[in-house]
């Protein structure tokens, strides 16, 4: 018995071995990626021609707060609000290119804020509605009242950066945001956005740490059920019991006896009523598109 015990002890070992394998390397692998992400930030806009950078600026004027593109084939346009004034110049030109890029698949938006009287998500789907109405985009906010980001996405974006997409990449990137690098962290955002709407993947590493921690789990709990199957007392069984037994049996002739005999009247009645029921109806209103995000 102790000899099986050692077995499966062993398969429990290689099992969480392989697990732990494959948690850390994707996850290594992310910040591989991240750092490498911050080793080309600082040569923001030096990669990119000004009239391809800038968003909606014919002259080639120096960026505003707020820079809007439409693109020609699809009509998605593109918009950035700083009211923060977290980017410097340079920055917004260079995010705008890739939100640029996203207008082939929807209309785009990244929006800071530094006061908000109410939660991050309400303010976004409301800042979105406005901007798009229900057409498909997805909106980046930076909320620095309530140290929070987050990602609303509409319509057809919205099937490809669903809620749990949208936690992932804000699982990914909010480390940026706690350390000032708010242009890192809306570049990532919007890489990530454009890696997934292009049909590609992403890293998850926070999915891929809590799969992992499941399965853990579920072979302790699996080595448990095994060892304490085989570990077990045998039970005798029916036939063991009789055998080592010992047998008697007595009978004893039943006797019947007359005590006494009572009565009870019960007049029967029948009772007429009606019942009803009403029902009635509820509508309400439903909001369209969705989103996820994380504090930094």
């Amino acid at each position: 018995m102790r000899e099986n015990n050692v077995i499966k002890l062993c398969i429990l070992i290689g099992i969480i071995t392989v697990i732990a394998v494959a948690v850390l390397y994707p996850w290594n692998t992310v910040r591989d990626k991240q750092d490498n992400y911050t080793e080309t930030e600082n040569t923001a806009g030096e990669s990119f021609a000004t009239d391809e950078a800038y968003i909606g600026n014919e002259s080639q004027a120096a960026p505003d707060d707020s820079a809007v593109y439409t693109n020609s084939e699809t009509s998605y346009r593109a918009l950035i609000e700083d009211d923060a004034q977290l980017l410097n110049d340079a920055e917004e030109q260079e995010l705008a290119a890739l939100l640029q890029e996203i207008t082939a698949y929807g209309n785009v938006a990244f929006k800071t804020i530094d006061y908000n009287d109410r939660g991050t998500e309400s303010y976004a789907r409301k800042y979105y509605k406005e901007q798009f109405g229900t057409s498909s985009g997805t909106l980046f906010l930076i909320d620095m009242d309530n140290r929070n980001i987050w990602i609303h996405s509409d319509g057809a974006v919205y099937k490809v950066i669903t809620k749990s997409y949208a936690d992932t990449i804000t699982d990914n990137v909010y480390r940026y945001a706690s350390d000032g690098n708010y242009y890192g962290c809306a570049a990532h955002t919007y890489d990530q956005i454009l890696t997934l709407l292009k049909g590609q993947k992403i890293a998850q590493p926070m999915k891929y740490i809590s799969n992992g921690l499941l399965a853990v789990i579920l072979a302790l709990l699996l080595n448990y059920g095994l060892v304490s199957f085989f570990a077990r007392i045998k039970k005798p069984g029916r036939r063991e019991l009789l055998r080592s037994g010992r047998n008697h049996f007595n009978y004893t002739q039943p006797k019947a006896s007359f005590i006494r005999e009572s009565r009870t009247y019960n007049p029967t009645s029948s009772d007429s009523g009606s019942s009803g029921s009403s029902g009635g109806s509820s509508g309400g209103s439903s909001s369209s598109g969705g989103g996820g995000g994380h504090s930094f």
